[in-house]
């Protein structure tokens, strides 16, 4: 992997090439190209398929990936250009292992600067950092906020490239320590780029929903940075489309909703907006959980939580804890798509195939055998299409 940064020698940005020390197939330029795309890049966590809110403007799809350095994610989308420049933001909110701090679930959170000055609802995870880009109001530039969230009623915000705003052209930038000085410092060496399209209609993702190739905001972030622990953890990520200054939600959020938001809760669907009050969404109105869950081993990462996928792919194994064999039920949906079963230790390292192939339309099964695997828990993996879904379970 290459690095492209272009960074200021003083001030937001400083020049800087990681080279060597990367390993996933990533250039961070605000592009997905399908090189990226790969089991050591990036891997699907959701996208967003429903009704838009903010005219020819939002996000289409949400990837992560990670190697022994860094944890990337690429957020496929545009924001709006219009003849007063960039306007609205988009935000990526993150759960990390390995932390203390964080926002209860179901506990307003405390407001930052920038475009979380007034992003102020409630999730239904608990996040204890998040990062974005907003509008300039200016042709062709954005700023980069961040803000981390030092416990339930308290936040540190800053942009995080200081005054000097990041160009929509895909150069990425490093965030420095001048920037991003105490509470702020998981965000030092963090690479942003973010390339612009004059539309979502002209995003080159537009037309298959944020495949590759796609323009949007691409992040990544240095594991030591952010106090992952070496062996990894459990990461949790959630990204939406908000405006400028944090206090109206767009329609768009990724995981999405899996069944229509109750016309009771007051938002002006089918955006989220204000309701009851500046900014008052609160997500355990929205059916589902708005939350991509990722195991990070040492050097990559899994999708091990996806809402739409698992209800789509409808995994179960049976019986379990496993005592010879078991079960593997799932659905194939639309039409014949290519299946592939592994199962894998807690790491996602594959330990043996279950099946390859292809398959039609319906209910599906095969059969887990345990007869030559040590007992232990480990992680069934399907993969129907591009829909991925999990489940733990235990051999005897």
């Amino acid at each position: 992997m290459k690095y492209i940064s272009t960074l200021l020698a003083t001030g937001a940005l400083a020049t800087m090439g990681l080279g060597a020390q990367a390993q996933a197939p990533i250039t961070v330029n605000g592009q997905l190209a399908a090189t990226e795309v790969t089991t050591s890049g990036y891997q699907l966590v959701g996208r967003f398929t429903n009704t838009r809110g903010f005219g020819d403007a939002g996000l289409l799809a949400l990837y992560a990936a990670s190697d022994a350095n860094n944890v990337y994610f690429f957020l496929a989308g545009t924001l709006e250009n219009g003849a007063g420049g960039v306007s609205n933001s988009l935000q990526l909110y993150i759960d990390r292992p390995g932390t203390t701090t964080g926002v209860p679930v179901g506990t307003s959170l405390p407001a930052g600067t920038g475009s979380f000055a007034g992003s102020t609802f409630k999730l239904d995870f608990a996040p204890d950092m998040a990062i974005g880009i907003r509008g300039t109001g200016t042709a062709n530039q954005v700023h980069v906020d961040g803000v981390v969230y030092t416990s339930a009623t308290a936040a540190t915000g800053g942009t995080l490239t200081g005054t000097t705003p990041l160009a929509t052209n895909g150069t990425a930038g490093t965030v420095t320590a001048a920037n991003a000085g105490g509470n702020l410092a998981p965000f030092v060496g963090a690479q942003v780029a973010y390339t612009s399209s004059s539309a979502l209609s002209t995003n080159p993702g537009f037309a298959s929903n944020g495949n590759a190739p796609s323009n949007g905001l691409e992040i990544a972030v240095s594991r030591t940075a952010i106090g992952m622990p070496a062996a990894g953890g459990t990461v949790r990520i959630f990204a939406l489309q908000n405006n400028a200054g944090g206090d109206y939600l767009s329609s768009d959020f990724i995981p999405q909703n899996n069944a229509p938001i109750p016309a009771s809760t007051g938002y002006p669907l089918p955006n989220l907006g204000p309701a009851g009050g500046t900014n008052g969404v609160n997500f355990a109105n929205v059916p589902g959980t708005q939350a991509g869950v990722l195991n990070v081993t040492t050097t990559s990462l899994t999708v091990t939580g996806n809402r739409a996928a698992a209800e789509a792919v409808a995994l179960s194994v049976y019986p379990n804890p496993v005592q010879g064999e078991a079960t593997v039920s799932y659905r194939v949906q639309n039409a014949q798509q290519p299946v592939n079963i592994e199962l894998t230790d807690l790491m996602g390292r594959r330990v043996s195939t279950v099946f390859a192939g292809s398959q039609s339309v319906g209910v599906q099964s095969q059969k887990l055998n345990s007869g030559n695997v040590a007992a232990g828990t480990y992680l069934v993996k399907v993969r129907v299409g591009e829909q991925v879904a999990t489940h733990k379970v235990t051999l005897l």
